[in-house]
This record gives structure tokens, sequence and C-alpha cells, in this order.
């Protein structure tokens, strides 16, 4: 199974969040695959060149060396302006990035993984964990 980790995971790990941590380690001990989408890359890569974080930085491409970096095609962006369509048809919508996030996820038959229950249970189908709990 692929297990797909959204941005705030990431941070989480990054803070070294015990919950996060010990899912972590179950998902891959088991033999899941983990996998971060290119938004979620830039995503935590442009906050900590923000800051400076340089070594915080070099941790998370040590980190993401070992994940699947998912990135996104034309059908996948064509499959997320519909999933847009529909949200701010029903007063739903959500940010670009994020649909993109769970577009992503819902092509590679991932679950994802995340902190943004709310905002990711509007994507009709998308399997979801939170692992901070």
């Amino acid at each position: 199974m692929l297990y797909m980790l959204d941005t705030n995971i990431i941070s989480y790990f990054a803070e070294g969040n015990q919950n996060v941590i010990s899912n972590l380690e179950k998902c891959m001990l088991a033999g899941n695959s983990i996998g971060i989408s290119v938004v979620a890359y830039y995503e935590v890569e442009r906050g900590l060149k923000y800051i400076n974080a340089v070594h915080k930085l070099n941790d998370f491409h040590q980190f993401v060396s070992q994940c699947k970096i998912l990135p996104i095609t034309v059908a996948e962006m064509q499959f997320a302006s519909q999933i847009y369509a529909n949200l701010r048809r029903d007063g739903k919508l959500i940010e670009d990035a994020d649909i993109f996030i769970g577009t992503s996820a819902l092509v590679n038959n991932a679950i994802l993984v995340t902190n943004n229950e709310e905002h990711f249970s509007r994507i009709a189908g998308l399997k979801i964990e939170n692992w901070t709990k």
C-alpha cells in the first residue's frame, strides 16, 4: 500500500511528533511505501528556505530520498480541475494545493496521511488517515 504524506504530517515528523514517527515506522516495517506529492515537497522546502533552516532542509532532503516523490501530470491536473469545479459548485472549496495533493493520492490509489481531515474529507473517494492522534 502507498501512504502519501501531507505537508503537515511531514512537519510533525520533523518536529519529532512521537505518534507520527511511530505510525511511520509501523507502516514501513509492514512493507508499505511512503510517497510525497511534489506539491507537499514544495510547501515544506519553501518554508525551510524562507526561515533559512539549513540543517532542517538537509534532514528533509535525506528523509525524502527514501520516499516516492509523486509528480503531477496533465491528466491529474484535468482531474484536479474537475474536483475544483465540484467543490466550488457545492460551496466547499479548499486551497488549490490541497486539491493537487488529494488528486495525487486518488490517482495513485494512496492513503493520504494528514491532520487536515476537514478539508480533505471534501474530496470524494479519498482515503484519509490521521497519524497525529
